[in-house]
């Protein structure tokens, strides 16, 4: 009896273990296939991508005299106002080519008031002699002298006349070239001084006291060794900078920093001028800032065979602790349906250019036309009502009621507006692949 009696107590443990089990597993497998409810709100699409954040004005201005750097009149990180002076070089040199070019100048003056003389006296003899030979006289007058001892040498009045007015000619332009080699120098002991061409911040000094600087002809390049501070993006430019390359220093408006960011070429067809864009700095990734594209480049870039166009961000304000150089993710929206009925991307299966949902409860499949695509949810044009409730095919399993995310091939969507700042109905927990992107 006793035997019996545990078997007949295993057999009911066994019986009430598998009854518990498969019912658990049969409830476990209603969850797998979650249902939400067509909703009503605004759908947003856009393309990501990462760029850096760089100043939108920026100079690297170099000496353009060569000479020895006596003093740096400026450090990593001041704020200069345009035209505040920067470094000096040793204007010796510069200023004993003035002395020169002045001295060249009083003697190319004087050449041109010699000349200019003699024309006179050439013009003048001529008068007198084309009077004499119409009107001769007994006396020969001083005019009709120099006419004699003019012809005695083989030349004309005429003649004597062009060539005075050649020698004028030459010297007027002597003294032209004499009064620029002047202007020139002059400007060469300007130029020892080194100004901010634009108002900016220091963000480099590539030379120092004692180094040779300059000897180029624009206000890029540099020369020496290299100073205190380390270049941070000031070589970097836009279409407003003033100057690009690596001088003597480099200079940057931090007040207006803007994000550089290549897009795809599939991705860049989409994006144009006056666009919104959301970006957020990995530095501080909770901080959301508005941009708006300003321009986007006419020409491509092709790195490992693939093709991208640089866009440019104007950000709305900019952090206090943004800095050059930081790595920013930007979103541009390119399209938006407001008001519209929408589901969960997950909930969609694309074949060619057919989408089909699942309604619940057994209702089968329905086709449905869909408007603008974002990243979580679609927009659905016809085939569904509101509060349709229909059945998510893919993503994590879960129960009704949780927080789920979908994820497209075009970046990070925004959730659409719900009444009372509700969480879309009805999607599981975790993130799933869309298929239907």
């Amino acid at each position: 009896m006793l035997n019996v009696a545990l078997i007949a107590i295993v057999l009911a443990i066994a019986t009430t273990a598998y009854l518990l089990f498969f019912r658990g597993e049969s409830e476990a497998a209603g969850t797998t296939r979650p249902t939400v409810a067509v909703a009503r709100g605004d759908v947003t699409a856009g393309v990501s991508s990462s760029g850096t954040l760089q100043s939108s004005q920026s100079a690297s201005p170099q000496f353009a005299t060569s000479g020895t750097v006596t003093a740096v009149l400026v450090k990593v990180g001041q704020v200069v106002a345009k035209g505040a002076a920067i470094a000096r070089i040793d204007p010796a040199a510069a200023q004993r080519e003035v002395r020169i070019a002045e001295q060249n100048q009083i003697a190319a003056s004087n050449s041109v008031t010699a000349a200019q003389e003699t024309l006179d006296d050439a013009e003048d003899a001529k008068d007198e002699a084309d009077a004499a030979a119409a009107e001769p006289t007994p006396t020969p007058t001083p005019g009709q002298q120099a006419q004699t001892q003019t012809q005695s040498q083989g030349q004309s009045p005429e003649v004597v006349v062009t060539n005075a007015k050649a020698s004028l000619a030459r010297a007027k332009a002597d003294k032209e070239q004499a009064d620029q080699s002047l202007e020139a120098a002059e400007s060469d002991v300007a130029n020892t001084t080194l100004t901010a061409p634009i108002a900016g911040t220091i963000t480099a000094i590539n030379g120092s006291v004692g180094s040779v600087a300059g000897g180029s002809s624009g206000s890029t390049g540099s020369t020496g060794s290299t100073g205190q501070g380390a270049t941070a993006g000031g070589s970097t430019s836009s279409s407003t900078s003033t100057a690009t390359g690596t001088g003597f220093a480099d200079i940057s408006d931090l007040k207006t920093l803007q994000v550089v960011a290549a897009f795809p070429e599939a991705d860049a067809v989409k994006v144009k001028a006056k666009q919104a864009a959301t970006v957020t700095l990995n530095a501080e990734p909770g901080n959301t800032l508005t941009a708006t594209l300003t321009s986007v480049s006419p020409t491509p870039t092709t790195t490992n065979g693939v093709v991208s166009y640089s866009a440019t961000f104007t950000l709305a304000k900019v952090p206090a602790t943004a800095r050059i150089g930081q790595t920013a993710n930007v979103t541009v929206q390119t399209a938006k349906a407001t008001n519209a009925l929408y589901v969960p991307s997950t909930a969609i299966v694309t074949s060619g250019t057919t989408y089909t949902v699942t309604m619940a409860n057994g209702g089968g499949s329905r086709e449905i036309q869909i408007g603008v695509r974002g990243d979580s949810f679609t927009e659905v044009k016809s085939g569904l009502d509101e509060g349709d409730q229909i059945e998510l095919i893919q993503g994590a399993i879960g129960t009704a009621g949780g927080t789920g995310q979908g994820q497209g091939r075009t970046g990070t969507g925004q959730l659409p507006a719900q009444p009372g700042g509700g969480q879309f109905p009805g999607a599981g927990t975790g993130a799933g692949a869309n298929r239907g992107r």
